[in-house]
């Protein structure tokens, strides 16, 4: 059995929403979590790529794995700023590094990969949220503009995490409710995407579950078009919701994963 080595404990969260990591000797790696998830997500991929012979990083972003409460005063700049951190620190170890995002944790990841140039050694990007579902979109697009906006309730999640499994989602230690305004401030992440994503340089891997209920399957060939780099590929899992990591394609959502690290890897050490 796997003991994860949490980063930096902290009593207030959740036992299973806690930053770890892994130490290998292949090559690093940086996993960025969504809105309202935790590091927990990220379990069995961490652990399939730490057996492949990676260190792997799975930071907690500001406001996660505690109470809505903690997260209802954050904002896009904040969680960009807790990926940064990581980075770095990673940094001071490892030349160059990977990152993986799921869903909000995609759309830092494309944009930090961008900042951090040719300190990323490639970028995989998760159920992005270019665009999420009519409603939602709209939705927040008011409610961004509101100036009283700090002061609406919670929205309820009324079905619970995004993914097919109910086991796994009861499983998972995600908020049940959503503040609004920390909520709309994923279209400012979404902007920022839009802007950034044509002046990556390095590979990408665009990975997206067909019946996606929080961002649709379409973003990923959205991602695809506003990226410029020749090295970029999307995979659309048929049986999979939004939460790729956790869901019933997970296997080979990590495998496709690890062939991508290791051919960037190859690429990289050949000359390419």
């Amino acid at each position: 059995m796997l003991c994860y080595a949490p980063i930096m404990v902290d009593s207030l969260v959740d036992e299973r929403a806690q930053a770890f990591e892994l130490h290998g000797d292949r090559g690093a790696v940086l996993c960025l979590h969504g809105f309202t998830g935790s590091p927990y997500e990220f379990r069995p991929l961490a652990q399939y790529l730490f057996e492949a012979g990676y260190s792997v990083r799975v930071p907690r972003l500001a406001g996660h794995g505690e109470t809505p409460a903690h997260l209802a005063p954050l904002r896009w700049d904040d969680w960009l700023s807790s990926a940064r951190s990581a980075f770095d620190g990673m940094a001071d170890e490892h030349d160059r590094i990977f990152i993986i995002g799921h869903s909000m944790g995609a759309m830092i990841s494309i944009v930090l990969g961008q900042e951090r140039g040719e300190r990323v050694a490639g970028i995989v990007a998760m159920s992005t949220p270019l665009v999420l579902d009519l409603v939602s979109q709209t939705a927040l697009s008011v409610i961004r503009r509101l100036p009283f906006k700090g002061m609406l309730p919670d929205a309820m999640k009324k079905n619970g995490p995004d993914v097919s499994d109910p086991a796994v989602a009861a499983a998972m230690p995600s908020y049940d409710r959503m503040p609004l305004a920390a909520a709309s401030s994923l279209l400012d992440g979404q902007e920022a995407v839009r802007d950034r994503a044509g002046r990556l340089a390095v590979p990408v891997l665009i990975q997206h579950g067909r019946h996606d209920h929080t961002a649709p399957a379409r973003n990923a060939g959205l991602l695809y078009k506003l990226l410029r780099t020749p090295r970029r590929r999307q995979i659309i899992y048929p049986r999979s919701w939004h939460i790729l990591p956790l869901d019933v394609e997970h296997e080979t959502v990590n495998r496709d994963v690890l062939d991508f690290l290791n051919g960037c890897v190859e690429d990289h050490h050949s000359g390419k």
